[in-house]
C-alpha cells in the first residue's frame, strides 16, 4: 500500500475514534456528573465528518500520488482541528 494512502486513511480512522471518544466523554457529563447526558457534544461528529468530506474531496481532486507530503500532512492537521472546532460549537449550545 502506498505510504501516502496509509497517512490519509490512518489519520481519518484515528481522528474518528478520537472524535467519538471525546464526544462520548463530554456527553456523559465528563467527570463526576454521570446522571446527566448532554447530547450537544455529539455535534463534534458531524463537524468531523465535514472535515472528512473535505479530505475526500482533496484526495479525489488531486491524485494522491501527485500530492506532496506537506499537503497531506497539512490536510491531516486540518482534520485534527475539526475536533476542537466541534467542541467550541457544542459549548456554545450549553
Amino acid at each position: 500500500m502506498n505510504d501516502k494512502k496509509v497517512l490519509v486513511i490512518g489519520n481519518v480512522i484515528f481522528t474518528g475514534f478520537v472524535a467519538l471518544f471525546i464526544s462520548w466523554f463530554f456527553a456523559e457529563g465528563a467527570l463526576g456528573e454521570s446522571d446527566t447526558l448532554t447530547p450537544e457534544f455529539f455535534l463534534v461528529i458531524p463537524i468531523w465528518a465535514f472535515g472528512v468530506l473535505l479530505m475526500w474531496r482533496f484526495v479525489s481532486k488531486d491524485k494522491l500520488e501527485n500530492a506532496s507530503h506537506f499537503k497531506i500532512i497539512l490536510s491531516n492537521s486540518l482534520l485534527w482541528l475539526t475536533i476542537p472546532l466541534g467542541l467550541m460549537f457544542a459549548f456554545e449550545f450549553i
